[in-house]
């Protein structure tokens, strides 16, 4: 059962991103652009590009083209911080917010549609296995990871 638990969160998180995808097409955002999007409203405004890159998951680069597309829609601004002039930080617009809105209700309708079937029980403990997994991760010294 153990050698098949990467695989099946893998594939859990592949299919959770797809199905919220679809619902997300209602609102015309691309899987990049609503998961930067719920990223920083998750993390608040005025974080910075690397920030946000790190808690999605991606190399910043890869972020940028996003938040290009983000910015180019008006639905983010990106500022120089006073502080240190390398550092750009994210900002939502009035038009960003709503968005922002928008993107919950359909993550959330996605979110319901998966965990249809799984009591409030199973949920929680579904909720703190993975909590712990992410933990685990997080503590591994680097020498291990590799």
């Amino acid at each position: 059962m153990e050698q098949n638990l990467g695989w099946l969160l893998a594939r859990a998180a592949f299919n959770w991103r797809n199905t919220v995808d679809h619902y997300m097409e209602d609102i015309g955002l691309t899987q990049s652009r609503w998961i930067a999007l719920l990223h920083l409203g998750r993390m608040g405004e005025g974080c910075s590009q690397s920030e946000l890159a790190a808690d999605i998951g991606i190399e910043q680069p890869s972020l940028v083209r996003t938040l290009q597309h983000l910015e180019d829609a008006q639905l983010i601004e990106r500022r120089a911080c006073a502080e240190d002039a390398r550092r750009r930080t994210l900002w939502l617009t009035a038009k960003g917010r709503q968005m922002l809105g928008d993107v919950e209700s359909m993550a959330r309708k996605g979110r319901q549609k998966l965990l249809s079937g799984l009591n409030r029980e199973q949920r929680q403990v579904l909720h703190e296995c993975l909590n712990q997994i992410i933990e685990n991760a997080n503590h591994l010294p680097q020498a291990d990871k590799k």
